[in-house]
């Protein structure tokens, strides 16, 4: 069974079965949930080190055990990530039983990665060798705990620990929903990992979710097609745009053609599974500005993020966000017009003009935990809902009709057909 389906990992204190990472990574001691495979790292490009750390970082990544424990201690290894002089947000762990919290814990800084603004260097600076995290307390009796790692850390598992037996979980059978995008969905802002907008998507909707959010490396990058393609899905949801503007790394000629060449990418292993692709939400005041981004410092210590090219350079092929929903959009309309199973999703749907006003954007470019919650209901409605573009009834149909397909097969073409 893939990864993504969730592994096994047997402890010296117990077993868990890790969900939400395409690969466990040997580590002193233990493992290390990653989200895409070691064997794509290869491909990366030289100054990756910024690439190497978000993928490797525990967005949407949890450990599901069956217990009667009432406390569970994790023995773990968790690296913050600094970028230049900025120190990534810390994030909680947290534990929930049939989709309630019922404990938190904060993360501990066993080491520092600091990485140079360019990504071409990074030091470990090492503060301990592990920590211990207690959740408790939990609800008496035999249950089900879900704990939800640190979404903007590298986390290392060590041991596990409670006050009773600790086994890992069955696979919960749920449909499986990946999901790409940028920091807006990485979601590192938010103090709890369960306020990640595709994580609380994936509650309200009851799928299992593996969040290939990666901040500032949504650039429809080959290697990541190829691990999606490589992975069992039921739904796979795209979110594009931002991290192209920002970083100006492509213009109105180049955009369109590397979206569909992604897609051909994925279509290699998922030629019919559902994909939802989705535009950037609003970025206001720079909807209609090309890249690069830009960083403004200001006097009450907070910052700005915004677009900071000549507007001049459109009517010369540069991109803005708003032309960049236009051409996802209209890749959409092209694959639906020649028979493929895509639905588009407008961003603005999710935060657009009319929202600003209840919802501003701390830093003008990411949402808050509030309002990444708020995205998390919407996408759930629009995409999973009764009358939503990828309805979850639809998903459960053609996964049944999947199975009663391989079941009219011999074997060895099961065999084949599972591959």
């Amino acid at each position: 069974m893939s990864a993504a389906h969730g592994e096994t990992v047997m402890l010296p204190g117990g077993g868990v079965r890790v969900e939400g990472a395409l690969e466990l990574v040997p580590v002193p001691g233990g493992v290390r949930p990653v989200r895409l495979p070691v064997r794509q790292w290869a491909h990366f490009p030289p100054a990756a080190e910024i690439l190497r750390a978000v993928v490797s970082n525990a967005s949407g990544v949890r450990l599901r055990v069956d217990t009667t424990a009432t406390r569970l201690t994790l023995r773990v290894r968790c690296a913050r990530i600094q970028i230049g002089d900025f120190l990534r947000p810390l994030n909680s762990f947290v534990a929930q039983v049939e989709g309630v919290t019922v404990a938190t814990a904060e993360p501990p800084a066993d080491q520092t990665l600091q990485i140079s603004f360019a990504g071409d260097e990074a030091t470990t600076v090492v503060h301990s060798d592990s920590s211990l995290v207690e959740l408790a307390p939990l609800p008496a009796g035999r249950k089900t705990v879900t704990v939800f790692l640190p979404q903007s850390m590298n986390v290392d598992l060590l041991d596990i620990v409670g006050d009773a037996p600790v086994f890992p979980a069955e696979p919960t059978g749920r449909p499986l929903w990946i999901h790409h995008g940028s920091s807006i969905s990485h979601c590192a802002e938010a103090e709890l990992p369960t306020s990640v907008w595709p994580v609380v998507s994936s509650s309200i909707a009851d799928l299992d979710l593996v969040n290939l959010g990666f901040g500032g490396q949504c650039m429809l990058d080959p290697f990541v097609a190829d691990a999606i393609a490589a992975t069992p899905a039921d739904v796979i949801s795209i979110k594009v745009g931002v991290n192209i503007v920002g970083a100006r790394s492509m213009d109105q000629r180049t955009f369109v053609p590397a979206l569909h060449g992604f897609l051909d990418r994925i279509r290699e292993g998922h030629p019919h599974t559902p994909i939802v692709l989705c535009s950037s939400i609003l970025w206001p005041g720079s909807d209609d500005t090309p890249g690069p981004s830009d960083v403004e410092f200001l006097d009450d210590g907070g910052i700005r993020c915004f677009t900071a090219g000549d507007p001049a350079d459109i009517g010369k092929g540069a991109l803005t966000l708003a032309e960049s929903r236009r051409q996802v959009a209209h890749v959409v309309d092209v694959r639906r017009a020649a028979g493929e199973d895509i639905v588009y999703l407008d961003g603005l749907d999710l935060y657009g003009p009319a929202d600003v006003p209840a919802h501003p954007l701390p830093d003008s470019l990411h949402p808050d935990a509030e309002l990444y919650e708020e995205m998390g209901r919407r996408f759930a409605q629009s995409v999973f809902g009764e009358h939503g573009l990828v309805p979850r009834a639809v998903l459960l149909k053609g996964r049944s009709a999947g199975l009663a397909a391989l079941q009219n097969h011999t074997p060895d073409e099961v065999a084949i057909a599972s591959h």
